[in-house]
């Protein structure tokens, strides 16, 4: 519920949700998480982000552009599903790149 009490902060307009390169095709189909989003937004309505992560070694690789095509085939599906909806406009997409932190940081 902690959550809940961020989002009606008056400063609170954009909500940045980071996934990481090799999660992004789990997003179309967690329904659990748009039910949330669905949740948070009736409390205040947000700009919803989608931020693909990669880290530097998948930088190296180009994918970078591999990741927004990913997303972007994410998010069209999942508005498909109906899974946003509930959104006042669509989310917006951007990359990014993890720190690199000289070791593996996902157990």
């Amino acid at each position: 519920m902690e959550i809940f009490s961020t989002i009606t902060s008056p400063v609170f307009s954009e909500l940045v949700i980071a996934i990481e390169h090799n999660e992004i095709g789990y997003l179309s189909s967690d329904a659990a998480l748009f039910r949330t989003l669905r949740t948070m937004n009736r409390v205040r309505p947000f700009k919803l982000v989608f931020l693909a992560e990669i880290g530097e070694f998948d930088r190296h690789l180009g994918r970078l552009e591999e990741s927004r095509w990913r997303l972007e085939g994410a998010l069209s599906s999942a508005t498909t599903k109906g899974l946003l909806d509930f959104l006042d406009s669509p989310p917006t997409i951007r990359t990014g790149r993890l720190p690199d932190l000289g070791w593996e940081t996902r157990c």
